[in-house]
């Protein structure tokens, strides 16, 4: 019964393990029979491939794999961020049911019952068969162990664990299938002597040339002018620069925060002097803290140091007392003399610190009083310290943690320390352990004060939320459209912020989170459009819409400004070769050139033909590449580059010295690189192919 316990146990980790190796999260399917059925738009969360998958199906799975979880969370909650992962998962799920297992069975692809029951319980059972039937002490496995499992299995009446191995079993194939297919892709892949060649001489082959450049940077683009029919063409001829891989929108808005008002912070004044006489008449200070403050209690010693603007006068005050209110940044706080001490100012200690293990506390405290003990016999602090501490810091140093002051410490260690004595050896447990702690040393002693503090955060009341709607609410209504958005923006002096490149599926932006509706809103929205008004957290948004980015090739109107920068370069680039090759005309040489056009030469220094960064101007892959297709001392053209255009001529180009050998080590360089890949590129890949139409940010 121990092993079926077991297997129950370990049977969801296992499937989680399996299918984060797959990308696969194991879910059993319980509507493959709804596939072949007519879904509605409404209750589609996405098309693959022409399929249509229903909210329900998506939804299933979604409430089984929240199921799955909170079996393995300790407290058996699942928070959003949590729950947005778990869509993720199953979005990935599904796109593997739909992408990429049609691939298998095209493929012929499959487990058989021979090797099946290879895995399970023959000669080369799963790894996690392996570790859940192997014997305890030994750690050998034992096939016999999984035959009594699964004979024992019938014996639990409810049915879970028959399938909770149904569903690992599952999981064991399907992984066996993708490791399959995995393998026949990279099997697949092959590298030509000609491409081995080739990596060669880009990562060993090195070449220096001179150069003289003109930066695009040199002209002002105000005073390039480029006609309609000149940006067309340059669209036409680049459409390929302009493809969007998702679609995306882009917004501008302005935000109206909500701050706490002059009233506000009467209103909070008041209430912390309301307050002051019931802390006074309060008996126990620790629990009136509780009852009335934002943050719990929490017992600390000042000194002088603390900055606490109360202190002196409370030197001299008698225990009781009650000051302020006084406000610390955003917060207001009226403080109780709970108590006064002499303490030293700090104190030096050593420990050897104890971990817990499986919660076991007491076996940790009885393994620090046997270290006490052993310091009372006579062994030495510090030897074992540094055999036995699990701080790895301290133990270095035999447990010495050097001089350090009041709070720098958890709670139970610094109150153990500043409380002690001198050579006491005390027994503390903690968050990280159950420290043995010796205080070796204490600084001068001083009076400190123990102060008990009732805190408010000062917030905006329901007032305050109210002016700032209504300011916000009558922007909206009189701005709605581009125009006067635009110039009431300008003429109030608002901050007006942008958001690009969001996706449907988004939930913040530029660090706005929750911001589900306002996204919701511009996926629904037309360009131009200005929205209602958004509350946020302590903030009011209006946002007008200016970028609607469709997947595929972006229209020309949509990228206009881009593509006319773009022509306003090439004509640039024109005008400069224009100019090199007037001044090339019967020169033999760059420096004169150079001379010519007042320009400088520079040097390039080492480069190789892969890297394509040329230093001081950026990435010039094309200029790179054309100077190791060039001959040496022989000067160019005039080249167009990314950042400018290029005269050249190669000084120097180190030779290659080829062998089989070279070619040989870098086919198998580049094509482990290549099959490196496989395992975390394959599924993007065929996720590209497809023809996928999303559709989740209706429902989530």
């Amino acid at each position: 019964m121990s092993l079926l316990k077991d297997i129950r146990n370990r049977s969801g980790l296992l499937v989680t393990i399996i299918a984060i190796a797959l990308l696969i999260f194991i879910l059993e399917s319980a509507l493959e029979s709804r596939r072949g059925l007519s879904v509605s738009d409404q209750s589609k969360v996405a098309v693959i491939n022409g399929k249509d998958v229903s909210i329900i199906e998506f939804q299933d799975k979604l409430d089984q794999a929240e199921t799955n979880q909170k079996s393995q969370s300790p407290n058996g909650t699942i928070d959003e961020n949590m729950r947005d992962n778990l869509r993720q998962q199953v979005w990935n799920q599904i796109l593997i049911e739909y992408i990429v297992k049609p691939r298998y069975s095209q493929l012929g692809l499959g487990v058989s019952t021979d090797e099946l029951y290879d895995m399970v319980q023959g000669k080369d059972p799963h790894p996690q068969i392996k570790q859940a039937f192997s014997d305890p002490n030994t750690k050998e496995f034992k096939p016999e162990n999984v035959v009594n499992f699964l004979k024992n299995m019938e014996k639990d009446e409810t049915g879970d664990t028959k399938h909770r191995w149904i569903v690992f079993e599952q999981a064991m194939k399907e992984e066996r299938v993708s490791q399959k297919y995995t393998a026949m892709v990279k099997k697949g892949i092959y590298i030509t002597t000609a491409e081995a060649k080739r990596n060669y001489a880009g990562t060993t082959q090195t070449a220096n040339f001179r150069f003289v450049a003109k930066r695009y940077s040199d002209i002002q683009d105000s005073t390039i002018t480029v006609s309609e029919d000149e940006i067309k063409k340059y669209y036409n001829e680049n459409k390929n620069k302009y493809k969007q891989t998702e679609t995306v929108r882009g917004f501008d808005y302005v935000e109206f925060n909500v701050v706490p008002s002059n009233d506000d912070r009467q209103a909070a004044l008041e209430s912390m002097e309301k307050l002051k006489p019931e802390f006074i008449k309060a008996e126990v200070d620790s629990d009136f803290v509780n009852q009335n403050s934002d943050n719990r209690y929490v017992a600390k010693y000042i000194d002088r140091g603390a900055g606490f603007i109360y202190f002196d006068s409370l030197l001299r005050s008698p225990i009781g007392t009650v000051v302020g209110p006084y406000v610390e940044g955003t917060v207001f706080k009226i403080s109780k003399l709970s108590g006064t001490a002499m303490m030293p100012d700090s104190v030096k200690a050593r420990h050897i610190l104890i971990s817990i293990e499986n919660g076991n506390v007491a076996k940790a405290k009885e393994k620090a009083d046997s270290l006490k003990n052993a310091i009372k016999g006579g062994k030495k602090f510090e030897d074992l310290a540094m055999e036995f501490s699990k701080d790895p810091g301290s133990a270095a140093k035999g447990g010495d943690l050097g001089w350090f002051k009041e709070g720098m410490m958890v709670k139970p260690f610094n109150d153990a320390c500043f409380h002690g004595k001198i050579g006491d050896l005390q027994v503390v447990e903690s968050q990280f352990g159950v420290h043995l702690i010796e205080v070796t040393a204490k600084g001068v002693e001083t009076k400190k004060l123990l102060l008990s503090t009732v805190d408010h955060n000062l917030m905006p009341s329901s007032a305050t939320y109210q002016y700032y709607y209504g300011k916000a609410n009558e922007f909206a209504g009189k701005n709605n459209q581009k125009a006067t958005f635009e110039s009431t923006v300008k003429e109030q002096g608002l901050n007006k912020r942008s958001a690009d490149n969001i996706r449907e599926t988004d939930k913040n932006f530029n660090g706005i989170e929750n911001a589900r509706e306002v996204v919701r809103w511009a996926y629904g929205a037309k360009k131009d459009e200005v929205s209602q008004v958004f509350q946020i957290g302590d903030r009011y948004i209006i946002a007008m819409l200016t970028k609607i980015k469709e997947k595929g090739i972006l229209p020309l109107e949509e990228v206009h400004e881009s593509v006319e920068n773009e022509a306003k370069k090439q004509k640039k680039a024109e005008k400069y070769i224009a100019e090199f090759e007037s001044n090339l005309k019967g020169a033999t040489s760059i420096d004169q050139v150079a001379q010519k056009m007042n320009l400088q030469v520079e040097e390039s220094g080492p480069q190789t033909f892969i890297t394509g960064m040329l230093n001081g101007y950026g990435r010039e892959a094309a200029i790179i590449g054309d100077v190791f297709g060039s001959k040496v001392k022989t000067l160019s053209k005039a080249s167009k580059g990314e950042n400018a255009v290029f005269i050249y001529e190669v000084s120097e180009l180190s030779e290659l010295q080829p062998s089989a050998d070279n070619y040989k080590s870098n086919r198998e360089k580049v094509g482990n690189s290549l099959r490196q890949r496989v395992d975390y590129e394959i599924f993007d890949a065929l996720k590209n192919k497809a023809d996928i139409e999303d559709r989740r940010a209706i429902f989530f």
